[in-house]
């Protein structure tokens, strides 16, 4: 740092660092530097200045509005509370760009810095998380995004910025060494791995996204006319490839046993009557899940080999019986005292965590058994319209309900705190089968902004977004473009806007790429 710093700047260039080490590991570190961030801002005094540097800042002020068409909204609200606790969540909109915009200035050189820590709190933190991955056991994890201290989503796209960031160095920074190059590369291949590991299908999608346009700038710079046709060729092969093995798992799922319900026996061997539920067209592994059930045999076995009451609930809160009945069907197992007699003691310790199909438990590193799981999610959505329990079959749901708001209120929409009433009202219009306990929003941040303000707040709101970017210059700058295309294609399946983890993610970056040294001053021409 350059000693003329008084030691309230450096106290708020502490608090940037802070917020940018935060992110990959404590929730409650970020909360903490955010008002680490104001202290600071408010600290440095200066306030008239401040005031006039605010003026000639437009991209602030453009990023600032959105959290006042949220206090417009209020206006509009029944549910104050709520309204208030809208307010609340989305403050960083206010307080993060507000206090960098008009703060000590960030030079190129501590704005590098900021970027270092950031890469190395978030290779740490994937570090942590595959230690507890392959300790897992010792520390009670069952799904694989537990590895982490922060939303797997939310650090899904903090991987997809932090190999944005290094292939920039590798690009624009033609000085560093061939080792230190080496490293950054080996560095873009293991978060692109560890973001596989992590199997976020949002995090994946968008990755797949971002793939293909890349490849397009890649081909667009190709000036050898064999390399480019090759690369052009490469397009649809993995389009392709990506979709062949979608329709792969699909084929897989639904490759089911041919039954003639003439010929299934009625009683097991000791005796007992079977029930054979024809009309249960649900699947596991291709093996029909309402067949070969002697329930009387079956819970008499489960007590005698597991302590979990045969009608408790599992840590997913779904009933130990129903993770049992899938759990045979996957292994091609008779639901009776027979098909208990062939299951494991880790068969039995699976079951007792939720574990349904034994696919989860022995492709933990595959990303096979997510794409599973939602085929099956739908699945069971389609046949029986039962959406509870099951995450995308839910935001099915959501979408629906939002619809149809959205077309009762398509101008201004229903105001910052109405919308948790108004999508009650909705599921109930719908006669969505989905429980009320598991009620939610779209899912869908887009969405969101419809229900809440309306098409005319929706179009303020993306154009505040996205012409600061231009406003700035930093449409050029590849990290800052990224930033806006990562959360730009993730907000379809996500609110992260809204989100505590989403929004101070997106909002800390967007605002130090806008109004931080982005280059060497001396490169800028």
């Amino acid at each position: 740092m350059n000693k003329n710093y008084t030691w309230k700047d450096l106290f708020f260039y502490a608090s940037v660092f802070l917020f940018a080490a935060s992110l990959p590991l404590s929730e409650f570190m970020i909360s903490l530097s955010a008002g680490l961030l104001v202290i600071g801002c408010l600290l440095t005094g200066r306030f008239n200045e401040k005031l006039q540097r605010l003026k000639n800042q437009p991209a602030a002020l453009l990023i600032i509005s959105i959290f006042f068409v949220y206090v417009f909204g209020v206006f509009f609200t029944q549910n104050q509370a709520l309204a208030m606790y809208e307010l609340q969540k989305t403050a960083f909109i206010l307080v993060v760009p507000l206090c960098l915009a008009i703060g000590p200035s960030i030079s190129y050189s501590i704005f590098r810095k900021v970027l270092i820590t950031f890469l190395a709190a978030l290779n740490l933190a994937s570090l942590i998380a595959i230690f507890r991955l392959i300790f897992r056991e010792q520390f009670g994890i069952h799904e694989i995004w537990e590895i982490l201290f922060v939303s797997h989503i939310g650090f899904s796209f903090q991987i997809l910025l932090g190999v944005s960031i290094l292939l920039y160095e590798l690009y624009h920074h033609h000085s560093i060494s061939k080792k230190l190059r080496l490293l950054l590369i080996a560095d873009i291949f293991y978060l692109i791995l560890f973001l596989f590991i992590l199997k976020s299908l949002t995090g994946l999608v968008t990755f797949a996204v971002l793939l293909v346009v890349h490849l397009f700038f890649v081909i667009w710079k190709i000036r050898i006319r064999k390399w480019r046709i090759f690369a052009l060729t490469m397009i649809p092969v993995l389009i392709f490839g990506g979709f062949f093995y979608l329709g792969s798992c699909i084929y897989r799922f639904y490759d089911t046993e041919q039954i003639d319900p003439a010929k299934l026996p009625e009683r097991t061997q000791n005796g007992n009557i079977y029930l054979h539920d024809l009309e249960d067209k649900t699947l596991e592994n291709g093996h029909y899940t309402g067949l070969f059930i002697c329930e009387k045999e079956l819970k008499k076995s489960w007590e005698q080999r597991s302590s979990l009451g045969y009608n408790q609930n599992a840590p997913n809160g779904f009933p130990v019986s129903a993770s049992l009945v899938r759990y045979l069907t996957s292994k091609g197992l008779t639901k009776d005292s027979a098909g208990m007699s062939k299951l494991l003691p880790d068969d039995i310790r699976f079951i007792e965590k939720g574990i349904a199909n034994h696919i989860y438990t022995q492709r933990f590193f595959s990303l096979y058994p997510r794409i599973y799981q939602t085929i099956w999610e739908l699945d069971v959505y389609f046949k029986t319209g039962d959406p509870n329990l099951k995450s995308l079959a839910q935001r099915i749901e959501f979408v629906k309900a939002a619809r149809t708001i959205i077309s009762e209120h398509p101008l201004f929409g229903v105001g910052t705190g109405n919308w948790k009433q108004e999508f009650i009202d909705a599921y109930q219009k719908n006669q969505s089968k989905l429980d009320p306990q598991h009620y939610g929003s779209s899912h869908n941040q887009y969405l969101n902004y419809l229900v809440k303000f309306g098409i005319l707040g929706f179009l303020w709101i993306i154009f505040a977004w996205t012409y600061p970017l231009f406003l700035t210059n930093k449409h050029r700058y590849y990290p800052a473009v990224m930033l806006l295309l990562i959360l730009g294609i993730a907000n379809f399946s996500d609110s992260n806007l809204e989100a505590h983890m989403g929004i101070s993610f997106f909002i800390f970056f967007y605002s130090v790429f806008l109004f931080s040294e982005t280059q060497q001053p001396e490169l800028k021409q």
